[in-house]
């Protein structure tokens, strides 16, 4: 049966797309859970003009996105946190943590969700990509220092 999603559904699709699942899927899972609904053809072709709506407005993320990677080319931001007598951080330092470092030196904000990095739970200089959108992305430095 076809269906438009609503949501996105892992292993399934993104949002707007129209995929085939089994009914007893679509029944038990997706419309009860409001990530899906019944493409008929009316549906189908609302989508249709939906979806040039939504290309649009992709491309115009790419852009916006763009311009942002130009600013945070080469930045490198300081990030003072507590450590053990050890030189670890107390609890690592997380995506949110960058993300206002970012926006208190460049007056960017930027989505935690874009800070792609491994949990970084010691001191000194690491390498974190931003990663907005598909080909969209730039690698920033981010120090971290005990703080006194």
């Amino acid at each position: 049966m076809k269906v438009l999603l609503n949501k996105d559904v892992k292993k399934l699709g993104y949002r707007g797309d129209i995929v085939n699942v089994k009914t007893g899927y679509f029944t038990n899972y997706l419309l009860p859970e409001g990530f899906a609904i019944i493409a008929d053809a009316s549906v189908v072709k609302l989508q249709d003009s939906r979806k040039s709506k939504l290309i649009m407005k992709n491309e115009q993320l790419k852009e916006n996105a763009k311009e942002v990677l130009k600013k945070l080319k080469g930045l490198t931001v300081t990030i003072a946190k507590k450590i053990t007598s050890k030189g670890k951080l107390y609890g690592g330092l997380s995506a949110e943590d960058i993300a206002e470092a970012i926006m208190a030196k460049t007056n960017i904000k930027l989505e935690p969700s874009y800070i792609k990095s491994e949990h970084i739970k010691e001191v000194g200089e690491h390498e974190v990509l931003v990663h907005i959108t598909e080909g969209a992305e730039e690698t920033i430095k981010v120090v971290v220092e005990a703080k006194k």
